[in-house]
């Protein structure tokens, strides 16, 4: 199942170990701090990490990652707007994760799920206008690439039927 990490850097000395701590704490101190700083504390640190043999780029296990490739611009962790995709249980249409910009600090409640389940065509266009009003437009081709590989994958593939033998003469 999915893991949830959350670092919580303070300009007051010290771990802040509760939401009650959290909320106590001033406005300016509850922000997180940078993507890029997150990014390089947790690098090389990470539990999502899966390295291979033979194989530069080492693989990501995160929750809602639409790439699978351990890099910075495709990493859910660091990243406010996040949008994954994962397919239905169903196996109509597929579902649409995104982290929402408030609850930061509660990782699971964090995440609104829905499904999108009305034709091929017509759910990659409402995942594209999605995608265009407001969630990180440099991730619009991956989201894309893998909803249509889970609809690809959905599809019943029809057995050809085998010719006859021609007979010799």
């Amino acid at each position: 199942m999915g893991h949830s990490c959350c670092i919580v850097i303070t300009w007051v000395v010290g771990w802040v170990s509760s939401d009650d701590e959290i909320q106590a704490l001033p406005r300016r101190s509850r922000e997180m701090s940078s993507p890029h700083l997150q990014w390089l504390i947790t690098r090389k640190n990470s539990s999502f990490i899966l390295k291979k043999r033979n194989v530069k780029q080492p693989f990501s296990t995160e929750p809602l990652h639409l790439t699978n490739r351990h890099c910075y611009k495709y990493n859910t962790l660091v990243h406010k707007n996040v949008i994954g995709v994962e397919p239905a249980k169903d196996k109509n249409g597929f579902v649409v994760a995104m982290k929402s910009k408030t609850k930061v600090f509660k990782p699971k409640a964090s995440i609104i799920r829905f499904q999108i389940k009305s034709g091929p065509r017509h759910t990659l266009a409402k995942l594209r206008n999605i995608v265009k009003a407001g969630y990180r437009k440099d991730c619009r081709s991956a989201v894309l690439k893998k909803a249509s590989a889970i609809i690809r994958s959905e599809k019943t593939r029809v057995a050809k039927k085998a010719k006859p033998a021609k007979k010799a003469e």
